[in-house]
């Protein structure tokens, strides 16, 4: 007997207490499941639910895109699995039955908590992922070169980039910000100023063999690039030049695609600071006057309440706004005049 009484002694108490906990919650949980093996579908109640709030098979059937035949059917499967009546008729009227009534309110109050819980456990997946609407030109001009040292920085987020003139519907397509080029005002969103930008000529070095103009004039006598801001006009009047739109000349509604123009020495584009720096360091492209003119519109951020509560927006915004602070300027200084 002491024998035993030392082994039961060696037995270490949190040993016992788990044990005992671990009996009791499997056939806490046994029990839950058996129970759980008696109710009816999510389907079934979720058109009881709706037939409920109806009080009408035909209204509930349109909402779920069902038949009423199969709400009918629904709702005398679920009175015959219960073995209860939940709807009664009055007259012309469809009512529900004091269990009816009862059950109903049992269902909202399951389905709600089970809205709820399934909601923040797809919030929870989705903090982490952060989908980016951006247009073309700035995205291969800027930012895709840049986007290595946000993913090092941040590991934990999945970025998803999408490419596209316009601007996404964010709730349609789940875009939490884009970066937008234009007067910084869009329905229904938020929008805070990235950079401005400016426009002036700029061509390959190559063009005309390295004979390239050397006064605004001199323009006329070169092919022109026309991009979608058409701003050639305003352009030669900040130089006090009339400009005449030249027949046969290229056109594109995509500035980066007018830029690419000009590097392969098609003709002469009006570059936007924002997209020419890189261009203009490496040498693909020149920018022979100083004449240069603001643009009227800017680089935006645009973004919703909701995506501003992001953890992942938070964290993409403050990279954006670093780099764009530590970035080298957009344009290098004009050139001189010549003499």
């Amino acid at each position: 007997m002491r024998n035993r009484m030392e082994c039961a002694d060696d037995i270490p108490r949190q040993s016992v207490t788990e044990s005992i906990f671990s009996r009791n919650t499997g056939q806490f949980f046994s029990q839950m499941t058996q129970s759980w093996q008696h109710l009816p579908a999510l389907r079934t109640l979720r058109i009881f639910e709706a037939a409920a709030r109806h009080l009408n098979y035909t209204r509930a059937a349109l909402e779920l895109h069902l038949t009423h035949g199969a709400v009918s059917h629904q709702i005398q499967a679920l009175e015959t699995q219960l073995k209860l009546r939940l709807f009664e008729r009055n007259g012309r009227q469809t009512q529900l039955t004091d269990a009816g009534q009862q059950l109903v309110l049992g269902v909202r109050e399951s389905l709600d908590a089970l809205s709820t819980a399934i909601g923040k456990v797809r919030e929870r997946e989705s903090s982490h992922v952060l989908t980016v609407s951006v247009t073309p030109s700035f995205a291969s001009a800027w930012l895709v070169e840049r986007l290595g040292g946000f993913l090092q920085r941040h590991a934990e987020i999945q970025l998803n980039l999408q490419s596209n003139t316009t601007l996404a519907n964010f709730r349609t397509d789940n875009v939490d910000v884009a970066i937008r080029y234009g007067a910084g005002v869009w329905a229904n969103t938020l929008s805070e100023k990235l950079l401005d930008d400016e426009l002036f000529p700029v061509m390959s070095p190559r063009l005309r063999r390295g004979k390239l103009p050397r006064t605004p004039a001199q323009l006329a006598q070169l092919p022109l690039i026309i991009s979608a801001n058409k701003l050639w006009s305003t352009w030669f009047a900040s130089v006090g030049l009339d400009y005449t739109e030249q027949r046969n000349s290229l056109q594109f509604d995509d500035a980066e695609l007018a830029l690419q123009a000009a590097i392969q020495g098609q003709g002469v584009a009006l570059g936007r600071s924002s997209l020419v720096a890189a261009k203009l360091r490496a040498g693909t492209l020149v920018a022979p006057f100083r004449e240069r003119i603001p643009s009227r519109y800017a680089y935006y951020l645009v973004y919703t309440e909701t995506s501003r509560r992001k953890a992942a927006f938070q964290a993409f915004r403050e990279w954006l706004l670093a780099e764009l602070i530590s970035a080298p300027p957009l344009a290098p200084p004009p050139p001189p005049n010549d003499p």
